[in-house]
């Protein structure tokens, strides 16, 4: 019988993160990938994927995608009785190749338990996956800790032609990310660099690569690749513990970051707290076999967070 491994490059394309030790299985796999965006709906932009594995002898998006599942998202109370019930229909934008199930109906609440229910057919047999995810709560993200912004130099909360900028070598001291947390409890974060500079072989790399300094003409198609490992943007995952001021506040402060920023140039820069499901996912070797998911494989997290706009410059 011919083994069935994970087809990583949807995974991939989904979540941002790479399988480094793919598992291999001797039958058809339910897949599950996706997470939840405090104070957001499930849209097209971060939908939830349902597929199946593939034989390693490879398949057709036909192969891989399952159109017709039944998916349901329920929001818990404290008790872990379902508040309510939204159904997520199967959704495609040809045009920024996104695809998933996806509701406008819910906007996601943040320090919120959410379960996803899975039914689908795969050879021939009904089959069943569910997940849980407790959406972070939302706490105070300052990054103008040391009070040096102005409307030339610092962060932006939206973006503009005219970005506020800020020397890469000053991003650390002058701009560490502070968080106001509410309890001792473990910090999970995740940082998305993206560069919104068009390709350009005059696009400088922050730090040269070897004898490297800028973009090459064979870079473009990797610039705008969309698949994790593109060149345009960076990912980094993190887990703190607190610190404790002197007035018994908890808190992390983070003054290093600056290596996520590859080139100068403008950038959007998000940064997450995360729940541990979408964490271990991203962390871990072997992470499709650790993302939450019961009766499958893939991942069910949820994020609260926010974007920030600079310019990177020499």
């Amino acid at each position: 019988m011919k083994k069935i491994i994970i087809l990583t490059a949807i995974i991939l394309l989904l979540s941002g993160c790479e399988l480094t030790a793919p598992q291999r299985y001797e039958k058809e796999s339910l897949v599950v990938s996706g997470y939840l965006i405090a104070g957001k709906t499930v849209s097209i932009q971060h939908p939830i994927f349902v597929g199946r594995t593939i034989s390693a002898d490879g398949g057709t998006m036909d192969d891989i995608l399952i159109t017709n599942a039944e998916v349901k998202l329920m929001k818990l109370d404290i008790n872990h009785v379902a508040q309510d019930t939204f159904a997520l229909s199967f959704a495609i934008d040809i045009d920024n190749l996104l695809f998933g199930y996806q509701s406008e109906e819910v906007t996601i609440e943040p320090a919120t338990t959410y379960r996803i229910e899975v039914h689908a057919i795969l050879d021939s047999q009904d089959v069943f996956a569910w997940a849980e995810t407790t959406v972070p709560e939302t706490v105070e993200i300052n990054i103008d800790y040391n009070g040096l912004a102005t409307p030339e130099y610092g962060f932006a909360d939206e973006f503009s032609p005219d970005l506020p900028a800020i020397p890469y070598d000053n991003v650390n001291n002058d701009f560490p990310i502070y968080f106001a947390l509410n309890s001792d409890a473990i910090l999970y974060t995740s940082y998305n660099f993206y560069c919104l500079e068009e390709f350009s072989t005059s696009l400088e790399y922050t730090i040269p690569f070897m004898n490297f300094t800028h973009l090459e003409e064979e870079d473009e198609e990797a610039y705008y690749s969309v698949m994790s490992n593109n060149l345009r943007e960076v990912n980094m995952s993190w887990r703190y513990e607190p610190g404790q001021d002197d007035e018994g506040n908890w808190y992390r402060l983070d003054d290093f970051y600056a290596i996520g920023f590859s080139y100068y140039g403008q950038y959007r820069l998000t940064i997450y707290i995360v729940d541990q499901n979408y964490y271990t996912y991203h962390y871990h070797s072997e992470s499709y076999l650790h993302g939450g998911i019961h009766g499958g494989i893939g991942y069910f997290g949820s994020v609260t967070g926010e974007d920030y706009f600079t310019r990177i410059t020499r």
